[in-house]
């Protein structure tokens, strides 16, 4: 069975010397789902999201990411860390959007949405090139391929990250509060690439405090607080009639 574009954690826990980030954390989504996560500052949303993404390490735990172990493999013995090479291109299939841009400021929008491929994959440059005009168009910004970072808004340089993000052909992008850092009338447009891409069966997992995106979005939500997952459900469900006394208390702060 194809299990591209699938998520499965099963208690995996991560510390960062004494604190434990994430606490027996277990997680199903499929292909594509869209999965949002709320909580409070510090409740282990954006750490998760990193393992899921191969840029830190579960301590514990089973994660399988497009079906296969991720960032590590297993003997008869013991556990072993992927190499290098490996978990590169294991990361080359789950996009992650940043709620900082974290684009190039010395390359075009267009350089940045090709670097991807032409870095890491060897692509070939002038389709590349082609591929990355062809993304920006569909992010609304084809008529900017030659701007430069900081000659774009806040909302234009977080959709340059969407299609650098899908310039590498994921199964699976990861949002991390990817509207936080925009100014309240940017957060439209950025939400609209996002609702395009939902309806294109793309698997996303979103770390937001959008609770109107939420809602009109996405297929499940989950809650977390202090390391653990307190609720997840249907979006629309768990947003109106909360069961655990800790999610009621949260989304009664912030809706």
């Amino acid at each position: 069975m194809n299990a591209d574009g699938t998520i499965h954690a099963h208690k995996i826990r991560k510390s960062f010397g004494p604190k434990t980030v994430l606490k027996d954390v277990d997680l199903t989504i499929a292909s594509g789902e869209i999965c949002c996560i709320i909580g409070p500052s510090g409740s282990g949303k954006s750490t998760l999201l990193r393992c899921i993404n191969g840029l830190e390490t579960v301590d514990s735990g089973i994660l399988k990411v497009n079906g296969d172990d991720f960032g590590y493999y297993e003997t008869d013995t013991a556990y072993h860390a992927l190499p290098p090479k490996q978990l590169a291109l294991q990361r080359t299939r789950v996009g992650m959007v940043f709620q900082s841009f974290n684009l190039f400021p010395n390359m075009t929008a267009r350089e940045n949405v090709m670097a991807g491929p032409v870095l890491v994959k060897r692509a070939d440059k002038k389709q590349s090139a082609k591929q990355a005009q062809e993304l920006l168009t569909s992010v609304g910004l084809g008529a900017f391929g030659d701007r430069y970072p900081a000659e774009l808004s806040g909302g234009q340089q977080q959709r340059v990250a969407i299609a650098r993000s899908l310039a590498m052909n994921p199964e699976i992008i990861l949002f991390d509060e990817p509207t936080s850092a925009l100014d309240p009338e940017k957060v439209g447009e950025v939400l609209n690439v996002m609702q395009d891409l939902a309806r294109k069966g793309m698997t996303m997992v979103v770390v937001t405090h959008e609770m109107g995106f939420a809602r009109e979005v996405a297929d499940s939500l989950i809650f977390m607080d202090e390391g653990n997952v307190v609720e997840r459900g249907d979006a629309r469900e768990v947003l109106t009639n909360p069961k655990e006394p800790r999610t009621q208390a949260f989304l009664k702060q912030v809706l």
